[in-house]
Parts: structure tokens; C-alpha cells; sequence
């Protein structure tokens, strides 16, 4: 059987997403799909905004086969990291034959050909990275002109998010040497806008609605057989979850940091972890300390992370080491079809790692690596349930408590 895998946070589950799953499988001829996807946080550094088990029914309704859930040491890193964790567990399930992703280029020989391009930067490449750098652009815009400079390649396909994260599954793909085969589906809508007018509407779109409480409109842009499972975590109060009510816990982490541990955070460079620890004395919503911290050289998401990460307490040093590792620790199945349970039967057979679908029994599965992985994403579940709108749902343990998804 042919078996298609996509990547994702389905922050919420939409209908850009839904024609993104159906068009993928039909143009891959895949008999079944396997999405890996965040938990708990996201890439950008923000809380999900419905718990990982909400968003796992949603995919399950709507064409996914089999729910893995993305480690959040990768699902909350900047996107080479992001990818090359998703895309090494892909090929470490042994399960998966093609990888689909969205793209705004829809061109994949020119993403191919421009990933080639970033993942063997010339000593040309670096010193007009170095320049640019120094003149103050972020690293983004500094890495997009210096690829339009060397090539025939417009910058523009490194300034979107979609080919951005594209290009790293691409380079991860060529990294681990994979056998899975890429495939990119032009992506409808506007990643960034945050109208709900017209057309597929962004997650962002949906996110900012569910902000201000207009539920009912972001409804509209969510598949009909999804609504139940949204309103029913907005009714509870398990959901929505924005990083405001985290605060109190930042304010209190970076209250009982040092300036040396802050620079051992993942990500955190060149004097930003004075910035942070400055901003404690006069801000005290998120979006006051975003405006504190952030400068032009460094994106709102990369901030976003870096904060996160000092929750998490992620260093540095533990993201390199388990991306080094000479395999995964472990591959978590958060949810199922039951119709095509065979699926599970199959990754269970022939992943290369060990394969989690109770995590009680982790301690008899799993070396020091994979309970250290484990441990973090436990504390990444407990935070996330600390931000619950209702305080009675807010109880530790979730990911011990919690049944997988059947659907």
C-alpha cells in the first residue's frame, strides 16, 4: 500500500487544510496518510490553539489515517530544525512513501534546485551572508537576497512561509538521505491575512477571530465535521489558549534565571538574553514584552520561541544533541483510524525506533534519551493545560491520562 506523509500543527484544522490533505493523497496515489504534527506549542512559539487530542479527532475526520505527534524540542524550533526532527521521524517510521507539503511556488524543481543551493553554502555564499548580517537585515531577508545574488532564483520564494518550510524538508530529505519522495501542492490563501472574507481562510484568520471571541464566524472557514470538536473545547473552556495567560509563569521563570543560564537557551544570541531579562521590570502582557525585546534584526517568531524555550528550560546544546543522535528515541501515535488500524500494525513492525501508543508503559520501551524527550514533552502538555480558559480542566499528567484518538 502507498502511503502519503504530511507535516503540520492544524492550528485548527481548516478548509485550506482539508483540500490540501485530499488533493496530496490523490495526487501522490496514496492509499492512506500519516500526519505528524505539533502538540502542545508551534512553530511560531505560540500555544495551540485547541489541545493536541482536539486537533488529532480533526485530522481523523477529515482524511488522516494515523496521528504522530511532532516532539516539542522540534515542533517549536526554527524551521531547519522543525523540519529535519518531522522529516527523520517520516523515514523512521518506514511506513512512508511520499511527502506532500504546500508551497506558494508550486514549483518543485525550482524549490529543489534552491534548496540544493542553501544546503551547500559556498565560502561566496557565507561572506555575503556576513556582510548583510552586519548591516543590520535578519537573517532571513540577509539568507533570501544573498540566494537571488548568486542564482537565477527569485528572492521571493524565500520571504513565504510555506516555501520556506519546503525548502527544509527538502534539505532534510538530501540530509538523512531518505527514500521518501517530495511533492508540493500550490497552496490556496494567504498564510499571513487575517480576513475571514473571501476564499480559504488562514489559521491565522481563525485564530484572531477566536481572539475576539467571534467563534461563530471562524466556524464558517472550519469543516462542518470539525465543529463539534471545537465547540465543544470552547464550551468546557479547554480551549482557546493564547500565550497571555502564561505570563505569570515567564514572569516568574525569568525572575529565577541567571544572564549565564539565559545564554545556554536555545536560540538566544548576540545580547538577547539582556534585552529579556530587562523587559521583567515593565512588561507585563506578551505583547509588551514582544515590542520591548524584538528588534529589526530579530522576527517576532524567533522571540516567540526563545521564550518559550526558557519555559521549557530547552537549551541549546539538548537540541543538537538529540537531532545528533544516531536515531529517533521514540515516535508517538496520538491517535487512529479504526477502519484502517493496519496502519498502526505496520509502523509497529517496521519503524526503526520504538513506537509509543501508552505512555505507561514508556519506562519498559524506552532508553534515558527517550525518557528525557518524554519528560519535556510532558512538561510542554502541562504547561499548555496551565492556559485552559477553565481552571478545572488544568490537571498534570494529560499525556498519562489521556486515550488515544479512535475515530
Amino acid at each position: 500500500m502507498k502511503t502519503l506523509g504530511i507535516i503540520t500543527e492544524y492550528n485548527p484544522f481548516h478548509q485550506g487544510h482539508a483540500y490540501m490533505l485530499e488533493r496530496a493523497k490523490r495526487k501522490a496515489d496514496a492509499d492512506r496518510v500519516v500526519v505528524i504534527m505539533s502538540g502542545s506549542f508551534v512553530q511560531r512559539g505560540e500555544p495551540a490553539i485547541f489541545d493536541k487530542w482536539t486537533r488529532t479527532a480533526a485530522a481523523l475526520k477529515n482524511g488522516a489515517d494515523l496521528v504522530l505527534e511532532l516532539p516539542v524540542l522540534f515542533a517549536a524550533a526554527n524551521a531547519e530544525t522543525f523540519a529535519r526532527g518531522a522529516v527523520r521521524l517520516l523515514t523512521e517510521s518506514g511506513i512512508v512513501d511520499t511527502l506532500a507539503f504546500g508551497s506558494e511556488n508550486g514549483n518543485l524543481q525550482e524549490l529543489q534546485e534552491a534548496a540544493k543551493i542553501l544546503a551547500n553554502e559556498t565560502e561566496e555564499f557565507q561572506r555575503l551572508l556576513k556582510e548583510l548580517l552586519g548591516e543590520g537585515l535578519s537573517y532571513p531577508a540577509a539568507r533570501a537576497k544573498v540566494l537571488e545574488t548568486l542564482s537565477q532564483i527569485n528572492s521571493a520564494i524565500l520571504s513565504k512561509p510555506n516555501d520556506i518550510l519546503g525548502l527544509e524538508y527538502l534539505k532534510a530529505l538530501d540530509y538523512y538521505s531518505s527514500p521518501i519522495a517530495p511533492l508540493t501542492i500550490r497552496r490556496k490563501g494567504d498564510y499571513n491575512s487575517l480576513s475571514l472574507s473571501n476564499g480559504y481562510a488562514s489559521a491565522s484568520a481563525v485564530r484572531k477571530a477566536l481572539t475576539e471571541e467571534n467563534s461563530t464566524e471562524a466556524m464558517l472557514h472550519l469543516p462542518e465535521n470539525t465543529h463539534d470538536l471545537y465547540n465543544k473545547a470552547l464550551s468546557i473552556g479547554t480551549a482557546p489558549v493564547f500565550w497571555d495567560t502564561l505570563m505569570p509563569a515567564l514572569h516568574y521563570k525569568l525572575r529565577t534565571t541567571s544572564i549565564e543560564e539565559l545564554k545556554e537557551i536555545a536560540e538566544v544570541t548576540e545580547g538577547l538574553e539582556n534585552r529579556i531579562l530587562h523587559s521583567i521590570g515593565s512588561c507585563y502582557s506578551f505583547e509588551e514584552m514582544m515590542d520591548f525585546i524584538k528588534t529589526k534584526r530579530y522576527t517576532r517568531t524567533k522571540i516567540q520561541r526563545i521564550l518559550l524555550h526558557i519555559l521549557l528550560d530547552i537549551k541549546e546544546s539538548e537540541v543538537s544533541y538529540f537531532l545528533n543522535l544516531p536515531k529517533m528515541p521514540y515516535v508517538r501515535v496520538l491517535g487512529f483510524q479504526k477502519d484502517h488500524s493496519d496502519i498502526l500494525a505496520d509502523l509497529t513492525e517496521q519503524a526503526k525506533c520504538p513506537v509509543l501508543t501508552n505512555l505507561k508503559k514508556a519506562p519498559a520501551l524506552l532508553n534515558e534519551d527517550g525518557l528525557a524527550m518524554l519528560a519535556l514533552e510532558k512538561t510542554a502538555t502541562d504547561l499548555h493545560a496551565l492556559a485552559y480558559p477553565n481552571p478545572i480542566y488544568r490537571a498534570p499528567n494529560q499525556d498519562f491520562t489521556k486515550p488515544l484518538v479512535i475515530l
